[in-house]
């Protein structure tokens, strides 16, 4: 039955479609925000402002909380640790507070299908390690979700790759053969229902996809992007030789302007790994979830959308 939820990084693409997704079922949301007043995509929500490093926002946020799901985390830095502080320093801080915290139920941290490989980046690395910080967390009744790539309306970072697609081009780092796993927004919210639906944490690490077990090729995606679009959508290699100087330079200019790129060699060694196919889906076993969105269907979705709000 609904109750009160608590999530982080309630203003990011992931954690605001869980507010509207949570309230739309009689959820009472209390939603984390760096920013005071803060416009959250949902309307009811409570808005706790405060960061992951101000406890006393964070114990706001949990108060009489029945479920937890943290969301919040880093994906580009400029510097190594500052992966480390926030996606696995903030998260052991936070997993204890909740630990000590009645009556919490279920703790969900949402990590992502890279920290499997942690020596590809910092990034990977740093997930892997906020996930074991969760495992230790005393007490604390937890459940680690590893997302493959979501995407559907209102993600920044997909709609690049939706801009290339409307030109005809799939920009592929690596092997057209590479594959990867997907799970369309609104279908990862469901889960996550289900999986409170359950009393208390598994104590397990559930990896989640939209329902093909083998993933994708870059072949077939380009194919889904094109049966949408109307037109031919052509994939195309590109050498790691290519993309590696374009990586080096914003390393370095990084350094020298202390911004955070999102294209760095780090990134590069993530986007040109062969294999980023979900290993299961055990949430259609351990609940009534079931992926209804294939990427045929949500690239649809997703660039009708992008097209209404002029993104492309």
């Amino acid at each position: 039955m609904p109750g009160t939820i608590a999530i982080t990084g309630g203003s990011g693409f992931v954690g605001g479609h869980l507010v509207t997704h949570f309230l739309s079922r009689g959820w009472t949301v209390r939603a984390l925000s760096r920013r005071q007043g803060a416009d959250l995509p949902g309307k009811g929500e409570i808005v706790c402002p405060g960061s992951l490093d101000d406890q006393e926002a964070l114990k706001g946020l949990i108060e009489h909380a029945d479920a937890v799901i943290h969301c919040a985390g880093l994906i580009k830095a400029e510097k190594r640790q500052d992966f480390f502080d926030v996606n696995r320093q903030a998260v052991d801080r936070f997993a204890r507070l909740c630990a000590a915290s009645k009556p919490c139920r279920h703790f969900v941290h949402l990590s992502t299908l890279a920290a499997r490989e942690p020596a590809l980046s910092s990034y990977a690395a740093s997930k892997l390690a906020g996930e074991k910080r969760v495992r230790a967390a005393p007490a604390l009744p937890w459940t680690i979700v590893r997302p493959p790539v979501i995407y559907g309306p209102g993600d920044r970072e997909t709609v690049k790759l939706f801009r290339y697609m409307k030109r005809g081009l799939v920009l592929v780092p690596g092997a057209l053969t590479a594959r990867l796993s997907f799970v369309y927004i609104d279908d990862l919210c469901t889960a996550l229902t289900c999986l409170l639906s359950l009393p208390t944490g598994l104590q397990r690490v559930l990896d989640v996809h939209d329902g093909s077990p083998k993933g994708y090729d870059w072949r077939q995606i380009a194919a889904a992007a094109s049966q949408n679009l109307g037109h031919p959508v052509r994939a195309i290699p590109i050498p790691r030789a290519a993309a590696w100087p374009v990586a080096a330079m914003n390393a370095s200019l990084s350094r020298l302007f202390h911004t955070a790129p999102m294209l760095t060699p780090e990134k590069l060694r993530e986007a040109y790994h062969p294999d980023w196919v979900s290993a299961a889906n055990p949430l259609t076993q351990l609940t009534d979830w079931k992926p209804s969105v294939t990427i045929l269907e949500g690239f649809g979705k997703s660039l009708q959308w992008y097209q209404q709000q002029g993104w492309l």
